[in-house]
Formats: C-alpha cells, structure tokens, sequence
C-alpha cells in the first residue's frame, strides 16, 4: 500500500484531494501549517476536525506562523512571501514524509487559482524538494471540487473556519524565478528554521 501525507488545510480543496487519495487505498497521514498568532486557531481546529471525519488517523501541526512566517516577514522581499512560504512548507513536509515512511506528497492545489499555484510558482516550489507532489485537483473546476465536498460532507465545515492568511502581500509575485527566491532565502537560515518547525511540530493521533 502506498503512503502520502497530505498538506490539509480548513479549506475545500486539500480535504477533497485527500479523500480522492483514500477511494484510492492510499494510506494517509496529515500536516497542517498552523498561522497562528497570524491567523485565529480555528483553521487549525477545524483542519482536525475534518482529518476526523476523512479517517485520517495521525496528524502533525507545524507551528508555521510563529517559527516561519515570522521570519519571511521580518527578512525577505514582501512580494515573494507566498512562493517562500510554499517553498518552506514542502520543505517540511518532505522531511516529516521520509521519517514516516511515505511514497509522496498530497496536495489540493488547483492550476492558477491562487498566486502560489500559477505554473511557473509551482515548478519554483516544487525545486526544492525530491520527493513526488500528487495533485489530485490540478485542472479541476472550481465548481467541480466544491460540488464533490458537498457530496462528501466536508463544505460546510470548510467554509465554517474561511479565514485568510494575514501574511500574504497585497501584490503577491505570479511568475516567480528560482535564482530570485534562493537569493531571498539567503537572508535567513533555512536549515535552521524548516529542522525546527519538524522538531516541534505536535503529533497527533486521531
């Protein structure tokens, strides 16, 4: 049986790109990148919740907000936040994967619907690690996901903790360069940082 973990979130996507993978036979363990004290704790909460109700059985809760975004904020260019923040977050969710024993990544990221998740953002993010990225949800319609949440009992919740991330720059780079993101992580120390947040990450059995 192959492993993932999946990057959940409170939102709609992540929760249905992990229950495709679990009709799939999947085995499936989460990470969710808690903001706070950017952000209120609820996402956080509700992401449990939904891990519950999907049948995943273990969970890890980076402190992503505190040890993370802090630093990007205080260091790096405003508008590379969000690809930086993205290109963290596989980071630590590579290594959480390879102490678990899992086959790849899972994520809910849909084609251009955010600006993370342009093409060129997403070949930049995806550099930095080795481990396969499965999405699930890619060229999905909006609607199409939306409509299989209702169906699977995760929308309501999801909309229930909407909240947004109080770190994402009002001009968010769309068409980042790999050169210009390693230039900006050169300003803090990212070995440090992506080994701290596994190291302190709660893990929880659900």
């Amino acid at each position: 049986m192959k492993k993932a973990l999946t990057l959940i979130s409170s939102g709609i996507d992540s929760p249905v790109a992990t229950w495709m993978m679990i009709q799939k036979g999947v085995e499936v363990i989460g990470v969710h990148f808690s903001n706070e004290p950017l952000a209120f704790a609820s996402p956080r909460e509700m992401a449990i919740k939904l891990s519950k109700k999907l049948g995943v059985k273990k969970m890890f809760i980076v402190k992503h907000g505190s040890l993370v975004q802090v630093e990007l904020m205080r260091n790096c260019e405003n508008k590379a936040r969000c690809v930086l923040c993205r290109r963290m977050m596989f980071r630590i969710s590579e290594k959480i994967a390879e102490q678990e024993g899992c086959d790849f990544l899972l994520t809910g990221e849909n084609l251009g619907q955010v600006a993370s998740q342009t093409l060129e953002n997403m070949v930049v993010t995806d550099s930095v690690i080795k481990m396969p990225i499965l999405r699930p949800l890619l060229c999905n319609d909006k609607q199409e996901t939306i409509d299989l949440a209702k169906e699977i009992g995760t929308y309501e919740m999801s909309i229930e903790a909407a909240s947004c991330c109080n770190a994402v720059p009002k001009s968010p780079l769309t068409k980042s360069l790999r050169w210009k993101m390693e230039a900006e992580e050169k300003k803090i120390d990212v070995d440090k940082i992506v080994q701290e947040a596994v190291d302190t990450a709660d893990v929880l059995d659900l």
